[in-house]
């Protein structure tokens, strides 16, 4: 179990260096959680992106072995270890992930903003919900608040990500943003310098960092129902992983050149900022904006 934890550690700090910073702030217990989480998850995630013809197949057999709970078939066929943490509850959330790695093995073109929430919170959202069971935090009132941290993450991740993805025939700003450019205009556009598109592109990553924002503000109201100790940990993820959006619009919402990264002396910022704000700032617990789960209609329940 040692060795696993130590892979999965070693898998965060190669892979998700935003938040294996974070984790620095957590104690052992749930570093270890969040690290065997984050493993599994990124397993997930490159069956899905490695491009081989039987992704998707094995995709649909892993989600079926979780449906039956044979986890076992998942250790031995697929060298997954499924989180033993993760309550009973959270199988449902374990294959609403699934089912959005399935999305993602087509072409992704979406057309309106709904499309792209419920991606999302397919993605990310879900991963919001099973790090309360990582994190120990088990207050159901928590649980809607989590999914607007992880859809906040995820609509940073697109907007940082509009080039790569464009270069895999993804594109997840929604078609009615940006007058329906498709993903080989977009990459066509970075490479001769196409000015109206590569315009008419930044506006769309201007309206989706707008649509981030709210998702942030929702999930910090969240923080309240963490214990201290791991509530700075997550508070410093997020700014963290906001940066790319502030860095982003710093840039004119510069796209076409490459990915942001936030620099260690930002981390250390936001991280100083973000622990003397969690010690002196009085939360109090507040009312989730049902209108942010919209679009999740059969998906949540946020009773």
């Amino acid at each position: 179990m040692d060795y696993y934890i130590d892979n999965a550690k070693s898998v965060l700090k190669t892979n998700g260096k935003s938040f294996h910073w974070a984790g620095k702030f957590l104690p052992n217990e749930c570093i270890n959680r969040a690290a065997e989480l984050y493993s599994f998850c990124r397993i997930l995630d490159d069956i899905a992106d490695n491009g081989e013809i039987n992704s998707l197949k094995y995709l649909r057999n892993i989600r079926s072995s979780i449906k039956k709970k044979t986890f076992a078939d998942l250790e031995n066929i697929y060298s997954i270890k499924y989180p033993k943490f993760l309550n009973s509850s959270s199988k449902k959330v374990v294959i609403d992930l699934i089912d959005g790695l399935i999305l993602d093995q087509r072409a992704i073109l979406f057309k309106k903003e709904e499309e792209l929430i419920r991606y999302s919170y397919h993605v990310a959202g879900t991963v919001g919900i099973m790090m309360c069971d990582a994190l120990k935090c088990y207050n159901s009132l928590a649980k809607s608040f989590a999914i607007d941290l992880g859809i906040a993450m995820q609509l940073t991740n697109i907007a940082r990500d509009v080039l790569e993805d464009a270069k895999m025939g993804r594109r997840y700003l929604p078609g009615t943003w940006i007058q329906n450019i498709s993903p080989k205009e977009i990459v066509l556009a970075a490479k001769t310098n196409d000015l109206k598109k590569i315009h008419i592109i930044s506006k769309g990553i201007k309206k989706l960092l707008i649509l981030a924002e709210q998702y942030y503000l929702s999930g910090e109201k969240g923080f309240i129902f963490l214990p201290f100790n791991t509530r700075v940990a997550i508070s410093v993820a997020s700014g963290v992983y906001r940066e790319i959006g502030v860095q982003l619009e710093n840039e004119n919402y510069n796209w076409q050149n490459g990915r942001q990264v936030t620099s260690i002396y930002k981390k250390i910022k936001i991280s100083l900022f973000k622990t003397f704000k969690e010690i002196f700032y009085f939360r109090l617990k507040k009312k989730h904006n049902s209108k942010l789960h919209i679009f999740l209609e059969n998906l949540v329940d946020d009773k």
